[in-house]
């Protein structure tokens, strides 16, 4: 590709009106050049970064501090590999130091029956035991329980809200338990029946009441969720979860509680939440407020509540579609692919110990996704139907 033609497929794509096999060519080819030596830039190179930046920023959504924050690093010895990393729906772009044939790259494996990325797919279990497949289920009415009508909506969240065309009111009291779970490789939405939002991650559950009676609305969730509670000073939220206690009054905040994690990570956004360990023994530190920005630590094997600065990016990152690491073991990002994926993960040999630092679009197949996690080194990946073998790269 010229000078003339990257400049002008440069111009369709920051106007938006490049098409994806044209994203596609246009960031896999700056991704192929390698400058003759380290310091040396192409004209406009920083600019060029700089606006390549905001319309990923602008694709998923999110606020990034600084341009380190879209670098992939390879950790391993004294050498540093440092990558800029493009998510798009489209697939994968990245730039390295490290030695590259003068060709456009694509990053995707040569895998047979390729493995589609997750998507909103969910069961809702009524109070009578029905099961209600949600992905296959029509938008509208799904079900109806006392004064309480369950409806899907057209961006596929689940809403429950009072019947109104329902004259009994005495309906109002009778609260009964639904639960919704998501499995390996699916997401979903629900909005509560006090206008409180709760995005589910791949494989968790959310156990919560119809209608919420008595001096506090409480809620069990066992996996991942995001939280936007909605105020109401006079009845506390309370989520129930792997050996602990989250009590609210209104504001945002993530639980990641997945039995195969060492801790339960509970990450403020906004407001102000109190974490209480369920012990039987007054232990130390059973009691903890969390600030924005914080985070919250808990093992039922341990005793005490440890709080640190959290990323709040890379906490929610699943949920505006794409994964974050910073300086992460590849086991646990290899975790997050696991249940976004619906694989089977074998490693062999010794278990990899380097970590990474980048985004990664969840939105690809994949292989997308194992490529440039090898092409940063480090380790290996062989596929085969739905198990993949990790392997580490002396």
């Amino acid at each position: 590709m010229d000078k003339e033609s990257f400049y002008k497929l440069l111009d369709k794509y920051i106007a938006g009106e490049a098409s994806k096999e044209e994203e596609q060519r246009l960031l896999n080819f700056y991704g192929s050049f390698k400058p003759s030596n380290k310091n040396e830039e192409l004209p406009d190179m920083k600019e060029l970064k700089h606006k390549i930046f905001n319309k990923i920023s602008e694709n998923i959504n999110v606020e990034v501090e600084n341009g380190s924050s879209f670098r992939l690093f390879h950790m391993k010895s004294f050498s540093i590999a440092a990558m800029i990393m493009v998510a798009l729906s489209v697939g994968l772009y990245f730039y390295s130091n490290r030695t590259l044939p003068q060709v456009e790259q694509f990053a995707e494996l040569n895998v047979k029956n390729d493995i589609l990325p997750g998507n909103n797919k969910a069961v809702l279990t009524l109070a009578d035991g029905s099961r209600i497949s949600l992905d296959d289920a029509a938008n509208g009415l799904l079900a109806s329980q006392g004064n309480i009508a369950i409806t899907k909506t057209d961006n596929g969240e689940i809403v429950y809200e009072r019947n109104i065309e329902s004259k009994n009111r005495d309906l109002l009291s009778q609260s009964v338990t639904n639960t919704i779970q998501t499995p390996k490789g699916g997401k979903f939405q629900v909005r509560l029946p006090d206008g409180s939002k709760v995005w589910l991650n791949s494989a968790s559950t959310l156990s919560y009441p119809t209608t919420f009676t008595g001096k506090e609305r409480k809620v069990t969730l066992s996996g991942e969720a995001y939280f936007e509670i909605a105020s109401n000073k006079k009845v506390p939220f309370r989520v129930i979860s792997n050996g602990q206690i989250v009590e609210v009054l209104g504001t945002h905040f993530n639980i990641n509680s997945y039995d195969d994690e060492d801790f339960t990570k509970t990450t403020l956004l906004e407001g102000s939440v109190r974490v209480i360990l369920k012990s039987t023994s007054d232990v130390l530190g059973k009691t903890k407020m969390l600030k924005p920005g914080e985070q919250s630590l808990t093992n039922t094997k341990q005793s005490g509540i440890r709080i640190e600065n959290a990323d709040t990016e890379k906490a929610i990152a699943w949920k505006n579609g794409y994964f974050k690491f910073k300086n992460t073991p590849i086991k646990e990002i290899m975790r997050e692919v696991e249940r976004w994926y619906d694989v089977e993960l074998i490693y062999e040999g010794n278990m990899p110990t380097d970590e990474f630092t980048g985004f990664i679009s969840n939105d690809v197949n994949i292989s997308a996704v194992l490529k440039i996690l090898e092409q940063s080194g480090g380790v290996k990946f062989t596929v085969k139907g739905k198990k993949i073998k990790v392997k580490t790269i002396q």
